[in-house]
C-alpha cells in the first residue's frame, strides 16, 4: 500500500470516526429532550429584514397565529438599511391586522461601514423588553407552536436552545430543491450531534433562542462583529466557553422552522461558501484541526475519482473511502429525516451522496478566502 492510500484510508477512518460521533450525539440529545418547563417569559421574536418586501409576508403571518400569549409576546422587525420597500410592506400587515405586538425599527447607517446583519440584531436588542429573545429569517415560515415549544425546551441550566430548520417542502419546485433539503438535513443535524455530546459548533439563526442575560454575559457579539457571518454559531461557542449556561437542540417537531431554498447552482454556492466562511473563525485547535481534516478528506475524494478512472490509484481503496463518507452519512440523514418527517426524500441519497463531494471542495475553498457575495452592505 502507497503512501497516498494509507493517507486517504486514514482520512476516510477519521472521517466516519467523526460522523458516527454525530450520530450518537443525535440518540443524545433525544433521549434528553424534553417539553417540561412551565416558565411563561416575555418573549422578544427578532426579524432583522434587507430587501425582502417579496418574501416578509409568510413570516409575518406565520407569527400571528402563534399559540404563545400575545400579551407575553413582542415581534420586532427590523428594516435593516433596505433599498425596496420592505417597510412598507410590514407597516401594511400591522396596520390591516392591527396587531399590537408587532414593532417595526428602521436602523438606519451609521457611518460608512458594513452593515451586517448583528448590526441590525445589536439595534433591536436595544429596544427588546423580552426575557428570552427568539430570532428567525425574513424569508421564513414558523408553526403555530413555535414560540410555546422553544420556551418550554428551557430549564434553570439552559441559556441557548437552538431549533431545527428545514426547506418549505411547499416551494420544492424540482430535483435541485430536494437536493438541498436532503443536504442541509445532514448539515443541521451534525449540529445537533455536537450539542449532543457537549461540544457546540453549528447553528441556525433562522430558529434560535437564548435568554437575554446570557447573550449580555458573554458581551454579545463582542469579538467577531466585525465578520459578516457568526450571530449564530460564533456567538453559540463563545456561550459554551465563556459562561455557565447549556446549549440545548430543541427537536420537537412542532419547533421546526421553513425557510427558502435557492433557484440556481450559483446561489446555493455562493450560500454555502458564506456559510462556511465562518469555520476560519471557530476557537479551538480541535475544531480547526477536524474542520481541515475533513475538507482534505473531501479533496482527496475529488481528485482521485478521476485519478482511479485512469488506472493511476487502487478501485477498491477508493471504494473504501467512499463507503466509510457514505455508510455514517446515511445513519444520520436517515434519523434527521425521520425526525423532519421527509422520509420521501431518502432515494435520493447516493445522488445526493456524489453530488455533495465537489460542491464540499469549491465551497470551502470559496468561504476560506472569503469568494462570496453578501446582501448589499
Amino acid at each position: 500500500m502507497t503512501l497516498l492510500e494509507s493517507f486517504f484510508l486514514f482520512l476516510g477512518m477519521f472521517y466516519a470516526a467523526v460522523i458516527l460521533w454525530f450520530y450518537i450525539g443525535i440518540r443524545r440529545e433525544a433521549a434528553a429532550s424534553q417539553q417540561a418547563s412551565d416558565w411563561c417569559p416575555l418573549v422578544t421574536v427578532l426579524i432583522p429584514a434587507r430587501n425582502e418586501a417579496e418574501r416578509i409576508r409568510p413570516i409575518l403571518e406565520s407569527l400571528a397565529r402563534q399559540s404563545y400569549p400575545a400579551d407575553l409576546t413582542e415581534i420586532l422587525i427590523v428594516d435593516d438599511y433596505s433599498s425596496d420597500n420592505t417597510a412598507e410592506v410590514v407597516t401594511a400587515f400591522i396596520e390591516d391586522s392591527g396587531y399590537q405586538q408587532f414593532r417595526l425599527l428602521p436602523n438606519e447607517r451609521q457611518g460608512d461601514g458594513p452593515t451586517y446583519k448583528k448590526n441590525a440584531v445589536t439595534f433591536a436588542l436595544g429596544q427588546a423588553q423580552g426575557e428570552l429573545i427568539l430570532t428567525t429569517d425574513a424569508d421564513c415560515r414558523v408553526q403555530p407552536e413555535w414560540i410555546e415549544s422553544m420556551v418550554a425546551a428551557y430549564d434553570e441550566n439552559v441559556g441557548m436552545v437552538c431549533g431545527l430548520v428545514t426547506f418549505d417542502p411547499a416551494l420544492e419546485k424540482r430535483f435541485f430543491h430536494k437536493m438541498q433539503t436532503l443536504e442541509f438535513a445532514g448539515l443541521v443535524f451534525c449540529g445537533v450531534g455536537a450539542i449532543g455530546n457537549r461540544y457546540p459548533m453549528i447553528c441556525n439563526a433562522s430558529n434560535l433562542s437564548y435568554r437575554r442575560e446570557a447573550f449580555d454575559a458573554v458581551g454579545g457579539f463582542a469579538g467577531h462583529e466585525h465578520l459578516p457571518s457568526g450571530d449564530d454559531d460564533l456567538f453559540m461557542q463563545d456561550l459554551h466557553r465563556k459562561t455557565r449556561w447549556q446549549v440545548r437542540y430543541n427537536l420537537d417537531p412542532a419547533s421546526i422552522n421553513f425557510t427558502q431554498p435557492v433557484d440556481d447552482v450559483g446561489a446555493f454556492l455562493n450560500q454555502r461558501s458564506r456559510w462556511a466562511s465562518k469555520g476560519r473563525h471557530y476557537p479551538g485547535f480541535l475544531t480547526t484541526l477536524l474542520l481541515s481534516l475533513i475538507y482534505f478528506f473531501y479533496l482527496l475524494l475529488l481528485i482521485l475519482i478521476p485519478v482511479t478512472v485512469f488506472g493511476d490509484f487502487s478501485i477498491k481503496i477508493l471504494i473504501v473511502g467512499l463507503l466509510l463518507k457514505i455508510i455514517p452519512e446515511c445513519l444520520v440523514v436517515s434519523r434527521s429525516l425521520g425526525v423532519l418527517q421527509r422520509r420521501d426524500l431518502l432515494g435520493f441519497i447516493p445522488i445526493v451522496e456524489i453530488v455533495q463531494i465537489p460542491y464540499i471542495v469549491m465551497a470551502g475553498f470559496a468561504g476560506f478566502f472569503n469568494l462570496f457575495k453578501w446582501k448589499q452592505k
